[in-house]
């Protein structure tokens, strides 16, 4: 029997409910999958199937049965341990391994890469990211907290850890001028949220990251940086994609994750308030 080399589509929230339906049942066939999950009969069995792919399950005859990965994959998510699930699926499945490659290989970029060039490089590379797999593992390590997407601009780029806060404050620098140029005047202020969108993807860092550097870097140079609030109405917030987030589900009857998406952008919160506009001034 040889290996499928194509992901079947699947969402994270899918994979954690067949490891919840087999782990109280004891077990789990194609009926019961199709029944609790309210899909039909074939989608359950690609389901299940791939689910047996990630090491999930294991077959026994017509039954899928859990293992002890599937208690260990079931805690990490009751506990809300995201990293941990990444780890699982770096170490256990082959288009998430692939993905994550494809994207380290690219760390150093100043930019992040749209699908299309993740695509690309992945058939440079000669591994298995077709369109359907990097859509399906994008929105897993997205919600993970693994991968950012530029709000903006849709490119993705893994989050590093947080760099010193001198390499964080020339790079802020250097960016706000660039802004500043392309508006033809200096000491201008600038949105916070396209800031922030524009430097985690050059720095490959999580917009909390971005937040607390950024008080820092205001905290130190109060006069010589100045940060102002927007109306309840104003641009700033808007951005054409949305932040992707999970949380544990915990009122079905089986594991479930909760998707959420934040659609408007976050100020920056300093104090009691919340900024959605800085200027640089000179000096810093």
């Amino acid at each position: 029997m040889t290996t499928r080399k194509t992901i079947r589509p699947v969402t994270l929230r899918r994979v954690v409910e067949i490891c919840s339906l087999a782990s109280i049942s004891k077990g789990i066939d194609v009926l019961v999958a199709s029944q609790k999950l309210g899909v039909s009969n074939s989608r359950a069995e690609e389901i299940v199937l791939e689910v047996e792919k990630m090491g999930l399950l294991t077959r026994f005859e017509k039954n899928h049965l859990p293992n002890d990965k599937t208690a260990q994959f079931l805690g990490y998510f009751e506990n809300e341990k995201w990293e941990r699930i990444h780890d699982y699926f770096l170490k256990n499945y082959i288009f998430y391994q692939d993905f994550i490659f494809v994207l380290e290989s690219h760390i150093n970029d100043e930019k992040g890469l749209t699908i299309d060039e993740i695509k690309i490089d992945s058939a440079n590379r000669q591994l298995s990211l077709n369109q359907t797999a990097v859509e399906v593992v994008s929105d897993w390590c997205d919600r993970l907290g693994i991968i950012q997407r530029h709000l903006y601009n849709r490119r993705l780029y893994l989050a590093r850890m947080k760099p010193e806060l001198q390499t964080f404050k020339n790079a802020l620098a250097k960016h706000y001028q660039e802004v500043s140029r392309t508006r033809l005047r200096r000491g201008i202020f600038v949105e916070i949220p396209m800031i922030r969108e524009d430097l985690c993807e050059r720095l490959k860092i999580a917009r909390k990251v971005f937040d607390e550097l950024l008080r820092a870097v205001y905290l130190e140079n109060v006069g010589r940086m100045e940060l102002s609030g927007a109306p309840i109405i104003t641009l700033a917030k808007k951005s054409p994609l949305s932040e992707k987030k999970i949380i544990r589900n915990g009122k079905a009857a089986i594991l479930s994750p909760k998707y959420e998406i934040q659609k408007d952008r976050e100020g920056l919160l300093v104090g009691q308030k919340t900024y959605y506009y800085m200027a640089m001034h000179e000096g810093i």
